[in-house]
């Protein structure tokens, strides 16, 4: 019974939101996410970790202020910052065509409707949607990341596995998707492979939220406890308002019939998804704190 304890959890703690900005487009889509970068000429969007690019002369406004974008670069300077990035990040090129930059847009424009139709669960529509950037742009690494995880949420993670390798051999640092093979590990109770991956991440990235947290659940779910307790608290320590890992030391203390410190836990964890406007992860928070005695 313990396990399915901290298997319930795990798509909440993979797909918590961040404190999100406000991105309006031109056409009236708006989009909800982490800006991580920014330049003259486009800004980066994180989208369930995926960094999901948008050109400023496509953009109506960031978080209410009006966009001007400078004047645009040439395609043919776009094409060599495209593949300077692909250079940096030692990306492996399936074909040497090169792309234009209208291709380039309409990949990440079928990429971020996939990632809009991951969000509202529908999940055969999202894969059509990254399919479509993939056969656009077939050395896309974040759109193989896209159709790992659409599976892993059909309850198909063996096939996604496959999915997230290719995303890997892409482009060989890319954290999320090495996150993502943890993930679809744990989902198959294979603890180990869980392991193993994530602590590839924080080769990587010693700090990251995603990899610690999840570390937590995988030994606990082997009934490794310290272990689990440790990797959650780290997670704490590095960032005290992260809402996912006192989850995890609410539901392993829940677990153990240690009801006080499941409640502390609890408590402070619906806290933090309350100031996130998270209502998903407050429900499921609320349907723990019911269960205590």
């Amino acid at each position: 019974m313990r396990k399915k304890f901290f298997v319930s959890l795990v798509l909440l703690a993979v797909f918590l939101p961040a404190y999100a900005e406000i991105v309006v487009l031109k056409s009236g889509k708006i989009i909800e996410g982490d800006i991580v970068e920014k330049t003259e000429k486009y800004i980066k969007v994180d989208m369930f970790g995926v960094p999901v690019t948008y050109y400023l002369d496509d953009i109506e406004s960031i978080n209410g202020k009006k966009i001007t974008a400078a004047i645009v670069k040439k395609e043919p300077e776009v094409k060599a910052e495209i593949n300077n990035t692909k250079e940096k990040i030692n990306l492996e090129l399936q074909d040497k065509k090169s792309l234009s930059l209208g291709e380039v847009k309409e990949a990440q424009e079928c990429f971020q409707k996939g990632l809009n139709y991951f969000r509202e669960k529908k999940y055969e529509e999202s894969i059509i949607e990254f399919e479509k950037a993939l056969k656009i742009d077939p050395n896309l690494a974040e759109g193989y990341y896209g159709l790992g995880y659409a599976y892993c949420s059909k309850d198909q993670c063996e096939a996604s596995l496959e999915y997230f390798k290719k995303a890997i051999e892409l482009s060989p640092n890319y954290v999320d998707a090495y996150n993502g093979m943890a993930y679809a590990y744990n989902i198959l109770g294979k603890y180990e492979n869980t392991i193993e991956y994530y602590l590839k991440v924080l080769q990587l990235k010693a700090d990251n939220l995603d990899a610690l947290n999840g570390l937590g659940y995988a030994y606990a779910s082997m009934g490794k406890y310290e272990d689990a307790v440790s990797y959650f608290k780290k997670a704490i320590k590095i960032n005290p308002e992260y809402a996912p890992s006192y989850s995890g030391l609410g539901v392993l203390y829940y677990s153990l019939g240690q009801f006080l410190d499941a409640k502390e836990n609890f408590l402070k964890a619906k806290e933090l998804f309350k100031k996130n406007n998270d209502e998903q992860g407050v429900k499921a928070i609320e349907e723990y704190l019911g269960k205590l005695p």
